[in-house]
């Protein structure tokens, strides 16, 4: 009888446990899911900025550099879009085309705005995979519906001179 009463209380336990990690993967995966949508809408502007840029700048070199898969995935858009951003930084200082700094100056803010976006995304996806990855729930966790997320790469500027102002 204490052993039946032991293991109903143990299940009850191990519910309570799945429920509580239930719902804070749901709030999280919110978060993330809405995070993601701001990304690619940055991402959206950015690429109508650069496209506009290439345009004005009208350089060969940067146009061929420049590819950009609509179908990708939104880490891989996102790098894309950062290589180009960095390589017209470049090409326009060393022109020295000072009729585009407005243009790369808000191009330089919208990829500090994406930073911090994926800076928030990676903060959340952390807590996510912390509490999806435990042992023995990540089987219940991929039942209900959760998957793993990947996270985005975080560069350091210093790396990118040309970034700063």
């Amino acid at each position: 009888m204490i052993i039946i009463f032991v293991f109903i209380v143990l299940l009850l336990i191990i519910g309570i446990i799945i429920f509580v990690n239930y719902t804070k993967l749901k709030d999280i995966r919110m978060c993330i899911d809405t995070c993601a949508d701001n990304i690619n809408n940055t991402l959206n502007h950015k690429l109508e900025m650069v496209n506009s840029l290439l345009e004005k700048l009208d350089s060969d070199t940067l146009n061929k550099k420049f590819t950009y898969d609509e179908d990708s995935s939104l880490y891989d858009r996102e790098d894309s879009l950062f290589i180009i951003g960095f390589e017209i930084n470049k090409y326009a200082k060393g022109h020295k085309k000072k009729k585009f700094l407005d243009d790369i100056r808000e191009l330089n803010i919208l990829e500090e705005s994406l930073d911090g976006l994926k800076d928030f995304y990676n903060t959340n996806l952390l807590s996510y995979n912390e509490i999806f990855l435990k042992k023995y729930f990540n089987f219940i966790f991929k039942l209900l519906g959760f998957k793993e997320y990947k996270s985005f790469k975080m560069r350091k500027l210093e790396e990118y001179e040309i970034f700063k102002n």
